[in-house]
Formats: structure tokens, C-alpha cells, sequence
């Protein structure tokens, strides 16, 4: 599993992906990721070579249900004479993780001296490379030379990240975290729908500190935002994504990250981004009232049987910047009733000028709040209305990317 709140998006029957894996210590995370890769509904195959094995047994694989599992030599019996040509038709990914400097030496040089620098020689497609090594060894510049042809002719790297090295070193050339690896191969068999369109998205809740340790929230756990974010990126949109507080998350190229803390926060980073973007989804669970600050530091409860609280109206990010947008622009807004929910929902969207809106129902029996899965009453500007079942945020927000695109 990912860990939360990342969403696992199980739309991709039919798709495979093939891995090839090298000798290197970051083999051990491979499996982990084969398993979120068939959470996704993608068939898996693999191509171990004759240091990879040492690290990750065939058994281990097939016993994920991984097939085919190559592990000999080029010139070994295998199930087929003709392994070296395996998938070139088939398949929607072809991934080395880790690649280790040497099967990026042997690739970039057109070598072809065992199985899996055979396949790859023979992949018509773009070839996805994941290094894992010594920072010594990925600064290298051979290998840096090495990194450039295999991106000049087509292929892509996912770049490793800094950190400490098993043999006790630190620098970059740790494996991507299985995050990164995940959401770029999602990419790679995507289609770009949303290619070059900028997106601004909001999620999660905001804090309205009363004092120092204090505050004013709600349990939105940010989940639907980000897996909107994340579906928009993966089919081509460049998105930056405003957060209130939640886990720590991680950034990708075309994804940009800003966290925030309140209402006032949002808005302000919100107002910077707006204008530069084609569509504003805004889906965080944002306050309504905000505390007046009755400390800078913490609030005593000394002498004191009750307190009042003294609230004020934080500003409407959703009516202030969709009153100002552009003709081109496109705001999508989200709700959450406990009653009458397509006239509240049809209220806000006329209200607020907005061309689309997300309603959900919350109530003592379910509520989106923390949820992974949720149910949804879409309406837009054109009267037109469907009530979504229930079913996972990430399936909604991809669904939701589709009607985004049309509008």
C-alpha cells in the first residue's frame, strides 16, 4: 500500500508493465512495487539478471503472481527461444528498477550480451530507466555521458533521490520512493488529455489557531484534492496544488507543492497562483469562521469555568476567485450538505458563478471526511446532473478529469 493519503488508482485493466531487475541493494523494494502496480490492475512480467537474483529469488516473484519471470542468460534454455523479443508488441511499460550503472553502460552503448540488455536493444518503445548506485558512481562522469545518450535516444529516467546508502555513505542515488516510481509509471501509459494545461488545486483542511497550540479545523484528510491533483498530472496537466495540513508529500516534476495553514494562507498563495492557470478545483475543506487570537502563546485555563469564543467570517476562496476569472478560465467547486443536496448544490453553483460542482451528502451514517471512498452528485452550468455510486476517490477523480477536459 501507499502510505496515506495516497490514493491507489485501479483503472488500468489490461495494461502491462515488464521489469527489469538489476544488481542492486534497492532490489528489495521491488516487490512492494509489483504489488501496488497489481493493485492498479497491471499484468506484470520480469527479467531478473544474473546479479538481480541474488538480491530478489524467481520464486519470490512468481509467487506474486508475476509472469513471465526470465532469469537465465541470453543463451540459457528459457521458455522460448525467442525471450530476447518478449512483450515488444505487448507491452505498455518497460521498466528497469533499480539500473544499476552497469545496464545503463550496456544500454547507452547498444550492448547486448545477456537477456535483459537484449530486450531492451529490442523495445521499439521509450525504455523507462530507475538508477540505484553509489553517489560516487552516479556522479560519475561516464555515467552522467551514459545517462545522456539513453535521453537523447528516446528514453527516460526516473532520478534517484539523496539520502544515506546502504554501504553507509549519503548522497543521491537512492532509488526513487516507490511514490515517485508508482505515479510516473501511471503516467507513462496515460493518455495526455490535460498535456500543457496549468490547473490549480486545493485540498485539505485549514487550521484557524486560537493560540499558540490551538486551533479551529475540520477531519478532511486532504485525500480527494490530492487524488484530483494527481490524476490531472498524470494525464499531462502541470498543477500546482495549494495543501492545508496534511502528511508530508511528495513533489514531482510538473506537480508543485504549497503548503499552507489557514484560511487567509490560502487564499493569498490561491490569489498569486490563479491567473496563470486555464482551470481552479477547489476542493479543500476550508473554515468558514476563524478564532480571534486570544494568545500569541497558550491559553490558560486557570480560573476559568468556560471560555466564549469570538469568531470571524474567513474569506470565500472559491466566490472570490471565480467571480475573478477570465473567459477562458474554469472553476470547480466542491460541497458538502447534510440536506437537499442537488438544490444546495445548484445554489452554490449559480451563487458562486461557477461551471461545475462537486457535491457530496454528509451524514452520521457515512461522510467523505477520512474516507478513501465517497459518493458524489456532479452539476454543471449546462443542467446537466449525475449521481456517481459509491466508489474510491482516486476512480472519482479520474472519472472527474474526463468531464474537466469537455468543459
Amino acid at each position: 500500500m501507499l502510505p496515506a493519503p495516497y490514493p491507489v488508482f485501479n483503472v488500468f485493466q489490461g495494461k502491462r508493465i515488464h521489469i527489469g531487475l538489476t544488481g542492486s541493494i534497492a532490489a528489495y523494494k521491488m516487490p512492494d512495487f509489483i504489488r501496488l502496480m497489481q493493485e492498479s490492475s497491471f499484468d506484470a512480467g520480469c527479467t531478473l539478471t544474473r546479479a538481480g537474483r541474488e538480491f530478489v529469488t524467481p520464486l519470490t516473484l512468481r509467487a506474486l503472481g508475476v509472469d513471465p519471470v526470465y532469469d537465465q542468460g541470453c543463451f540459457d534454455p528459457v521458455d522460448t527461444p525467442f525471450a530476447h523479443l518478449a512483450g515488444r508488441t505487448t507491452l505498455d511499460l518497460f521498466l528497469i528498477a533499480p539500473a544499476t550503472a552497469n545496464i545503463l553502460a550496456k544500454a547507452a552503448a547498444g550492448l547486448a550480451d545477456d537477456l535483459l540488455s537484449t530486450q531492451i536493444l529490442s523495445c521499439p518503445g521509450p525504455v523507462y530507466f530507475a538508477p540505484a548506485m553509489n553517489p560516487a558512481m552516479w556522479n560519475n562522469s561516464i555515467t552522467r555521458r551514459n545517462l545522456s545518450i539513453l535521453e537523447s535516444s528516446g528514453h527516460k529516467v526516473i532520478p534517484p533521490e539523496q539520502g544515506s546508502m546502504a554501504c553507509g555513505e549519503s548522497g543521491t542515488g537512492r532509488l526513487a520512493h516507490v511514490v515517485r516510481l508508482y505515479f510516473h509509471s501511471l503516467k507513462a501509459v496515460s493518455p495526455q488529455t490535460m498535456d500543457g494545461q496549468k490547473v490549480l488545486v486545493t485540498a485539505g483542511p485549514t487550521h484557524e489557531y486560537f493560540d499558540l497550540v490551538r486551533y479551529w479545523g475540520n477531519p478532511s484528510s486532504g485525500r480527494m484534492g490530492l487524488a484530483t491533483a494527481l490524476a490531472l498530472w498524470i494525464r499531462g496537466a502541470r498543477v500546482h496544488l495549494v495543501h492545508g495540513p496534511m502528511p508530508t508529500l511528495v513533489s514531482f516534476p510538473g506537480l508543485e507543492l504549497h503548503p499552507v495553514t489557514s484560511a487567509e494562507e490560502m487564499y493569498v498563495r490561491c490569489r498569486e497562483l490563479w491567473p496563470d492557470c486555464r482551470y481552479g478545483i477547489f476542493a479543500a475543506a476550508v473554515a468558514d469562521f476563524a478564532p480571534e487570537k486570544a494568545s500569541q502563546l497558550k491559553f490558560k485555563k486557570t480560573g476559568q469555568d468556560f471560555i466564549t469564543l469570538s469568531l470571524h467570517r474567513t474569506r470565500d476562496i472559491l466566490a472570490e476567485l471565480s467571480r475573478s476569472k477570465s473567459g477562458l478560465q474554469k472553476v470547480i467547486g466542491f460541497a458538502a450538505e447534510t440536506d437537499e443536496l442537488e438544490e444546495n448544490a445548484r445554489k452554490k453553483l449559480w451563487d458562486k458563478d461557477l461551471d461545475l460542482i462537486v457535491a457530496n451528502l454528509v451524514s452520521l451514517e457515512a461522510t467523505p471526511f477520512g474516507s478513501d471512498d465517497n459518493q458524489i452528485l456532479l452539476l454543471d452550468r449546462h443542467d446537466r446532473a449525475q449521481m456517481w455510486p459509491r466508489a474510491s476517490k482516486a476512480e472519482i477523480a479520474w472519472r472527474l478529469v474526463d468531464w474537466i477536459a469537455a468543459l
